[in-house]
């Protein structure tokens, strides 16, 4: 028995070697926020639009310039099917793709039509498709809000950009549309909305910072300062984009020059009361 209390000897305990916690060098957690770009001139905002555009090449290529190569390529293939030959099911199906396409526009229109869709569309199909059609519809119920803070601050003023936005984008509607044909207005139902949902993305978008830049500009080339804030920004593309909706009523009645005549008769009176009243905010420059 004493032998093998002497060969058992005390029990083994294993012990674990923690390692050492690890020490991030300072400020390694903390995430700067990153700042805005600022832009004094518009060619400076093109030349870093460009400069991005060659770094990222590869991508740009991949997600954007193919998909806009193949969706020339079926334009063309469902242009030149002559429908007038088409009888039965067929036929209403043809056109549908050819409306659903921008296959009738021309150049100018149909690649507006499908960068659009291949940029600003392409993230309201994924945000309808993540958040629901419900709750997308339903942020834009902020407008209301957005343009009484817009016609406090512009007073009557806003009213006569909006005119004047509304004659834009009558004209416009009628360009793009070939002369007010039906078939060929889903190009401007797509720029209206789009346009509606960047509005209500705020004022760091693109598209205020390009509005600003080119007003900003054109006032130095005629020697003219007058203010252009967030509420004629606004304004403008919200009028705009009524416009481009509006036309669709001259296209159903399919009255060629009808956008270029409303859109004249908008513009002028508008934009000569606006330059009479001066362009000034009522409470920031923003």
């Amino acid at each position: 028995m004493s032998d093998t209390k002497s060969t058992m000897g005390y029990p083994y305990v294993p012990v674990r070697n923690t390692p050492a916690p690890r020490v991030s060098p300072p400020g390694a957690g903390k995430k700067t926020a990153r700042t805005p770009r600022e832009f004094e001139h518009t060619w400076e905002l093109v030349y870093y639009l460009l400069v991005n555009g060659v770094k990222n090449l590869k991508r740009l290529f991949k997600v954007f310039l193919i998909p806009l190569a193949i969706a020339m390529v079926v334009n063309i293939i469902l242009e030149s099917i002559p429908t007038y030959s088409l009888s039965g099911i067929v036929r209403p199906v043809v056109l549908f793709a050819v409306a659903l396409t921008a296959s009738y526009n021309s150049l100018i229109p149909r690649t507006l039509y499908w960068i659009v869709i291949f940029t600003i569309g392409k993230k309201i199909f994924l945000r309808i498709r993540l958040e629901g059609l419900g709750p997308t519809l339903g942020s834009f119920r902020e407008f209301p809000s957005l343009v009484r803070d817009a016609a406090g601050k512009l007073e009557r003023n806003f009213y006569y950009v909006l005119a004047s936005g509304a004659g834009f984008g009558f004209i416009a509607a009628n360009f793009l549309t070939r002369n007010n044909r039906f078939d060929k207005s889903v190009v401007t139902v797509v720029i209206a909305i789009t346009l509606l949902d960047t509005l209500l993305r705020g004022s760091r978008t693109l598209l205020f910072t390009t509005l600003k830049l080119i007003h900003k500009d054109f006032a130095l080339l005629v020697k003219k300062t007058a203010p252009f804030s967030d509420a004629h920004v606004l304004g403008t593309v919200l009028g705009f984009t009524l416009g481009l909706l509006g036309n669709l009523i001259f296209a159903l009645l399919k009255l060629d020059l009808g956008g270029y005549i409303l859109g004249t008769l908008l513009l002028i009176p508008s934009w000569t009361l606006i330059h009479a009243r001066g362009l000034g905010v009522k409470s920031h420059q923003n």
